[in-house]
């Protein structure tokens, strides 16, 4: 889908960003263990932070690129209005689940800002932190209704078509 394509190079930038991120940062504390005989604290607390993004990144771009894994043999030997009602119903449930997160994400994001929560090593507020998990689940609620979308709008007509591209 066209309209979406800025939240396309959002996504990816951030994808890209954050790993690269977590691979210098990962590989400054290898270094320094092995160079200065010292651990860099907060490099811990900050890969596993930003993990944690780069998963709901993640996880949002492969709904969008159709590269999650699934169980599609029931979707894929339907045809018409019951190929569209699986893919409704998956999509749906998808939504639901990504709705679940958003709210428990957001919840726990607003209660730690709330508190004035910081990390240990960093001082980071903890709400920030916690805050790709909403952010995560809201890219999921976006690219699944979208994945919805496409999926219904691409049902094959007949069970001939199903066979013959199989």
């Amino acid at each position: 889908m066209k309209q979406l394509r800025s939240l396309d190079i959002v996504e990816n930038t951030l994808a890209v960003a954050t790993f690269s991120v977590i691979s210098i940062v990962a590989f400054a504390n290898v270094l320094s263990r092995y160079l200065l005989n010292a651990s860099l604290a907060f490099t811990t607390e900050l890969t596993v932070n930003l993990a944690v993004l780069l998963t709901m990144v993640g996880a949002a771009i492969g709904i969008r690129e159709s590269s999650h894994l699934g169980f599609t043999l029931l979707r894929d030997k339907a045809t018409g209005r019951t190929h569209q009602a699986i893919v409704v119903l998956c999509g749906l449930a998808i939504v639901l689940f990504y709705a679940a997160l958003f709210k428990f994400g957001l919840d726990i994001s607003l209660e730690q800002f709330g508190r004035h929560q910081t990390t240990p090593a960093l001082g980071l507020p903890k709400g920030l932190l916690s805050a790709a998990l909403p952010l995560g689940a809201l890219l999921g609620v976006i690219r699944a209704v979208q994945a919805t979308i496409v999926g219904v709008g691409s049902a094959p007509k007949n069970p001939t078509a199903t066979r013959m591209e199989a």
